[in-house]
């Protein structure tokens, strides 16, 4: 005894699995390779963007940190007249040095000053770095003492 379907694609898939059970098991095979090759390209995807969003805070942290201690030296240097520019350039060069910072243990920051003895400029250079993420900032004063004025 024939049934009859009505017209539709649906209902014309449904007959032929019923009818024939390989076909059925190469349908369920292929869709579940697919949901498998779905997953694993979500996976990877998501793994490669949680790399780039990492590499990315550790970038953010090296320049935050470089621009605020180059800020704060800015204010010693110029309105406090607290660091003597041309005593620490003929000496050591080195402003501060940290290591081990409590909150970035992979986090390092020093500052050095150095003279261009041709136009009598400082260069203040401080370099942060934050895992495998580095960030410099430069700032240029002119003067002499405790008298520094800063260069754009």
């Amino acid at each position: 005894m024939r049934r009859k379907f009505k017209t539709g694609i649906g209902k014309r898939v449904s007959a032929v699995m019923r009818g024939n059970e390989g076909a059925s098991i190469v349908l369920v095979t292929i869709i579940s390779i697919l949901i498998i090759t779905g997953v694993i390209i979500l996976r990877t995807t998501t793994s490669a963007l949680w790399a780039s969003a990492d590499k990315q805070l550790n970038q953010d942290q090296a320049y935050e940190m470089a621009t605020s201690m180059g800020n704060s030296l800015d204010v010693l240097i110029i309105n406090k007249k607290q660091i003597p520019l041309d005593t620490i350039a003929q000496s050591t060069g080195s402003i501060v040095s940290l290591t081990n910072i409590d909150s970035l243990p992979k986090g390092t920051i020093g500052a050095t000053v150095s003279k261009n003895s041709t136009n009598n400029v400082y260069t203040v250079k401080v370099e942060a770095k934050v895992a495998n993420a580095s960030y410099v900032y430069t700032a240029k004063y002119t003067g002499s003492g405790n008298e520094y004025k800063r260069q754009y």
